[in-house]
């Protein structure tokens, strides 16, 4: 039988034992306890029959097998909570949304906090609020409870700096060209600017912060967007000089531009992937990010195994499906590269037809995942958007290893790094082929070793791209 949904408002998504286990680890369940049950209740659900199952029935599961194995004590402390699979939500007014730790982080990344803070703070916020067996929250009292981990983990003023941050919002505005309603003037949305080009956070937001003191000196109310933009460029010549400059004016060009970007991630799992494609998108202010994993699993729950086989196998393994059709003197290498290339052609489709949809509607989207091969993905519509592809790569092996053993721990086992260092050979295989195909196709590759370089890396590949577009220059 195949595998189990969860069934959402927004959708259905595969049960994840690890979500399970995750729940059961602070209460000090023994990891391999916790495992055992998190099996049962999946193979009980298959017993049962249930293909989908909502958060309601699975949680009764859960807990009923909680109680059997581990006790009722555990069963009732779990019971509190509200557990990893259930939506919580969060009222503004009369509307509600599903509280999202990636919205949280973006906000503390906002306040000024580093990327690696603002998750940890955001991850923080959701533990508690799940421990507090939170269902519904109004959006001030989840403001609060933010500035708490803020400050516990910054201390107190920071804290209430938090809490202050949006206290003289709206008394300025940016009056916007060809007649544009004016919006209020943003140090968030003006750091995040400036981070697009390479500046830290807190680089960003002091130079944002002294943008918006000498507007307040001069009694500025209103300023226009091409003036904000220019005092921005000088500041910047000023400070870190020409070549940041000259960025900003790219980038700002890029976003306001009527023609959307296609950012096109590549690499193998382990490499950072994920992440680099947060970083940029969150700079250039891109809201729509497709792992190709994603795409896989879609065709995955609605193709079968008998039809499409090497889907149905991470792609360092998907060799083993079409080992009944190879010829016997291939190599073991050539077996591997061809599975890889089998299911990266079949989820291609996909990737394409969201990339033609994205074009059509002007929107910019970054593509990541093992399976973004660009030779792959050619769309009629390509002309309509600006497309820049990359390769991640780790060239350092051991880096590599130790990656899957921290994405093991942060992912309370539920990517148990033992299934990807088995078949680590076949994954540095396979990265091998993606850099010589990048070789062949001069496709940049950005080192995966350090993500600060990594991001300054790709946006210098961005800059290039757009310089290529408009050899004039954004001033132009």
């Amino acid at each position: 039988m195949g595998e189990v949904f969860v069934r959402l408002k927004r959708g259905r998504w595969p049960l994840s034992k690890g979500l399970l286990v995750e729940a059961l680890l602070p209460l000090g369940v023994p990891l391999e306890a916790a495992q055992a049950v998190a099996h049962t209740v999946e193979e009980r659900l298959k017993e049962e029959g249930r293909k989908e199952v909502g958060p309601k029935a699975l949680r009764q599961v859960f807990l009923e097998e909680v109680a059997g194995a581990l006790g009722p004590e555990v069963a009732e402390r779990l019971s509190r909570q509200t557990l990893p699979f259930e939506e919580i939500l969060v009222l503004r007014g009369k509307r509600q949304r599903p509280f999202s730790k990636g919205l949280l982080a973006q906000s503390l990344e906002e306040a000024g906090f580093p990327l690696k803070e603002a998750h940890a703070l955001a991850k923080a916020v959701e533990r508690r609020l799940r421990e507090m067996g939170v269902k519904r929250i109004s959006a001030r009292r989840l403001e609060e409870l933010v500035a708490e981990e803020v400050a516990r983990a910054k201390g107190k003023g920071a804290g209430e700096r938090y809490l202050k941050r949006q206290a003289f919002a709206g008394e300025l505005f940016v009056e916007e060209e060809g007649g544009e309603p004016r919006m209020p003037f943003s140090k968030g949305i003006l750091a995040q600017s400036l981070m697009g080009i390479g500046l830290s956070p807190e680089q960003a937001y002091r130079l944002a912060r002294e943008m918006e003191r000498a507007l307040r000196q001069e009694g500025r109310r209103v300023v226009g967007r091409t003036e904000l933009r220019e005092r921005v460029y000088q500041a910047l010549l000023k400070e870190v000089g020409e070549e940041a400059a000259r960025r900003y004016l790219l980038l700002r060009s890029l976003r306001r531009s009527a023609r959307p970007v296609h950012i096109l991630i590549g690499g193998v799992t382990g490499v950072g992937k994920s992440v680099l494609a947060s970083a940029l998108a969150y700079r250039l202010g891109i809201t729509h990010i497709v792992p190709s994993d994603a795409v896989r699993e879609v065709f995955r729950a609605s193709l079968s195994q008998d039809l499409l086989p090497t889907l149905h196998l991470s792609t360092f393994e998907a060799w083993k499906a079409l080992t009944p059709g190879l010829p016997r003197e291939e190599s073991h290498e050539a077996r591997v590269l061809q599975g890889f290339l089998d299911q990266v052609a079949r989820v291609a489709v996909g990737l394409r037809a969201i990339q033609e949809r994205s074009a059509l509607e002007g929107t910019s989207i970054v593509l990541e995942g093992v399976h973004v091969v660009p030779r792959y993905l050619d769309h009629p519509h390509r002309g309509k958007v600006l497309t820049v592809p990359m390769l991640v790569v780790l060239h350092d092996e051991k880096l590599h290893r130790d990656r899957f053993l921290l994405r093991d721990r942060e992912t309370g086992h539920a990517r148990p790094q033992e299934k990807y260092l088995k078949h680590f050979p076949e994954i540095r295989l396979i990265q091998e082929h993606l850099l010589l195909l990048a070789q062949e196709e001069g496709i940049p590759v950005i080192p995966g070793e350090d993500l600060d370089e990594a991001v300054e890396k790709a946006l210098e590949v961005l800059v290039a791209y757009l310089e290529a577009q408009s050899p004039e220059g954004a001033r132009a």
